[in-house]
C-alpha cells in the first residue's frame, strides 16, 4: 500500500483495488506538477472511500461532494456532526454516530469519539487496522488556561483513548494531531496515544508548516516501538 500526506489532516491510502481519503481540505501538486486529487486520484478506476470527521473548514471542503458527478464508484462516510451542522444533506453520505459501524465487502469502519467536533475513524482493511483521529487529541492548552481546565481537557482525551484502546490494541497506521499551537507540550497527546495503543506506523496531522517540529516525535515514538516516518513536504508518499 501507499500512504500520502496531502495537507493538514488529509491523508490518502491506496491499495491495489481501492483508496481511502480522509478530511480533504485542499489539493497539492505532485512531482509532475499535476494535482494529487483532481488530476490523479479522481482519474483512477479503483473504488474510492471518502471520510470526513467533522465540519470544520480545515477538515471538510464541500467540493468533495461534486466529485461523484464524474466518478461513480465513490462512497462517502461522514460523521453525523456534518448532518447536524447542515454542512451536508441526508442523501450526501452515510453518517455515523459515535460507536456506529459500517462494513461492506472491502472495509469495516467504526466511529469513535473526539475531544472537539465530530468523530474519529477506525478502519479495518486487508487484515490491518488504520486510525484517523480527526480532531481527537489532548487539547490541554496548558499555556493558555488554568491548571484545572487543562486537566479537564486531558481527562476527556484519556477517556476517549481508553474506549479506543479496547478495540484497537494493534494499529498498523495511526494518523494523529501534533499541533504546535498547544505550546511546549504539544506532543503530549501523541505520546499518550502510542504509549497506550500499540502502533506500527505513526503519521502526524494538524501541524501547519512545522515539519521540523513534529518530526521530533520520532524519538518519542521509538520509545514505544512505534515507527515515525518523517514528513518533509505536502504530497509526500510512503510505501508500506
Amino acid at each position: 500500500m501507499t500512504i500520502t500526506y496531502i495537507y493538514h489532516s488529509c491523508y490518502l491510502i491506496e491499495f491495489q483495488e481501492l483508496s481511502l481519503l480522509f478530511d480533504f481540505y485542499k489539493d497539492v501538486p505532485r512531482s509532475d506538477g499535476k494535482e494529487w486529487i483532481k488530476d490523479y486520484l479522481l482519474n483512477k478506476d479503483e473504488d474510492l472511500y471518502i471520510f470526513c470527521s467533522h465540519s470544520h473548514s480545515d477538515h471538510f471542503n464541500p467540493e468533495i461532494l461534486s466529485w461523484r458527478k464524474n466518478k461513480k464508484n465513490i462512497k462517502y462516510l461522514f460523521s453525523e456532526e456534518l448532518l447536524q451542522s447542515k454542512k451536508a444533506l441526508p442523501e450526501d453520505a452515510l453518517f455515523l454516530k459515535k460507536e456506529e459501524s459500517f462494513r461492506d465487502h472491502r472495509i469495516k469502519v467504526k466511529a469513535y469519539g473526539s475531544t472537539d467536533a465530530g468523530c474519529s475513524f477506525l478502519i479495518s482493511c486487508e487484515d490491518k487496522l488504520f486510525f484517523h483521529a480527526g480532531d481527537l487529541n489532548n487539547w490541554h492548552w496548558k499555556e493558555e488556561v488554568n491548571a484545572e481546565e487543562a486537566l479537564t481537557y486531558e481527562n476527556n482525551f484519556l477517556c476517549e483513548l481508553e474506549l479506543l484502546s479496547e478495540k484497537s490494541e494493534d494499529l498498523y497506521v495511526a494518523m494523529f494531531p501534533l499541533d504546535p499551537r498547544l505550546g511546549n507540550d504539544f506532543m503530549r497527546g501523541g505520546e499518550q496515544f502510542v504509549s497506550r495503543i500499540k502502533t506500527e506506523f505513526f503519521f502526524p496531522m494538524h501541524f501547519g508548516e512545522n515539519f521540523n517540529l513534529v518530526n521530533m516525535f520520532a524519538g518519542i515514538a521509538s520509545k514505544y516501538n512505534c515507527n515515525y516516518l518523517p514528513i518533509n513536504h505536502h504530497g509526500q508518499s510512503f510505501n508500506l
